[in-house]
């Protein structure tokens, strides 16, 4: 095993929210500097993968830390062990010569997808030695997901999609680290992220947008008639992401100044707003954990507003909200001073 380190530990620094109070400070004030650690990339040899699980025979290593994000049990490593081993002696394994794998059992998710698996795959790249052909490892789930293929594309990444129940074995895997956890950035990664995500910048970018969940399985704005009337009045444009495609969710926030929406992945794409723009995120008000858009505004330059509204469930992945639209107005008024 050959481990090459990329980028050293750092302090993350993230400026305020714009219109933080005193009573608030506390949601973010453990957010303000994060450590980030070291970034590094694991060359290795003759590794098998199974299910999203990798494991070398040779020593009996599993490597579950770097392609999950919580704790897998024995029983289930001994499975995966006895699987390929299975597969050795009664099948014939698919090898493949060179590969990258950078993802996690969250990576099928938007937001993961870009802050965590778009970092992993840059600093893959930046090992000495690196090839073109060496392809990117990715489940067969995210084959028809267009923001997947597209991102890979814009990266100069070749894809190879492996099936679930398959064995396969890699002679060269490069494994890169997590960058941070999760909701936490490099700073430098994410802005070459965007840089080569969106390739040019549109320095006309006057839109204004609301992204509506109302169209979403859960997560809504209870009374979102309220609160898009009021944008209207402010010229902000209303719009559903799930019915875009990937280039059009890009071009439509290179174009856009001020961008508003609820608690979601839709806010992943500031990613590709300019810096100096501004987001206001709505956030469940019983929620004082999820930061990850305050950072991510942070980390790319972008100003950063928040309206707590009152919800229904203290867990934000469900909740419905109520927008208090006398204070969504005032911060609107505050945004484009």
């Amino acid at each position: 095993m050959k481990k090459q380190q990329i980028i050293e530990a750092k302090i993350a620094k993230r400026k305020a929210a714009q219109n933080v109070i005193p009573k608030d400070i506390h949601l973010f004030e453990h957010e303000l500097e994060k450590n980030i650690a070291r970034s590094y990339v694991l060359e290795l040899n003759n590794i098998y993968l199974f299910n999203g699980f990798l494991l070398n025979l040779s020593d009996f290593k599993n490597y579950n830390f770097y392609t999950h994000t919580h704790l897998i049990s024995k029983k289930r490593t001994v499975f995966n062990f006895g699987k390929i081993i299975l597969s050795n002696l009664l099948f014939k394994t698919t090898e493949i010569e060179s590969a990258i794998f950078a993802t996690d059992n969250w990576s099928e998710g938007y937001f993961h997808w870009f802050s965590d698996v778009v970092p992993r795959v840059l600093i893959a790249q930046k090992i000495s030695g690196f090839q073109e052909n060496t392809k990117l490892l990715l489940s067969k789930k995210l084959e028809m997901v267009d923001f997947a293929s597209e991102t890979a594309e814009k990266l100069n990444q070749k894809i190879s999609y492996y099936e679930e129940n398959k064995v396969y074995k890699i002679k060269k895997l490069i494994l890169p680290s997590h960058i941070a956890s999760s909701g936490n950035y490099d700073r430098e990664l994410m802005q070459e992220a965007r840089k080569l995500l969106t390739k040019k910048s549109i320095s006309q970018a006057e839109k204004k947008i609301y992204i509506s969940r109302q169209k979403s399985r859960f997560r809504k704005i209870n009374n979102e008639q309220e609160v898009q009337k009021l944008l209207k009045k402010y010229n902000y444009e209303i719009h559903y992401f799930e019915e875009y495609n990937f280039k059009k969710q890009i071009e439509l926030m290179q174009q856009t100044s001020f961008l508003i929406g609820l608690h979601g992945a839709g806010l992943t794409n500031m990613l590709f707003m300019n810096p100096n723009t501004k987001i206001l995120e709505i956030r469940n008000q019983e929620d004082k954990h999820n930061n990850c858009y305050f950072s991510l505004a942070s980390d790319l330059d972008i100003d950063y507003y928040y309206l707590l509204s009152k919800g229904n469930s203290s867990e934000t992945h469900t909740v419905n909200v109520e927008v208090d639209t006398e204070k969504l107005e005032q911060i609107i008024i505050e945004m484009e001073k």
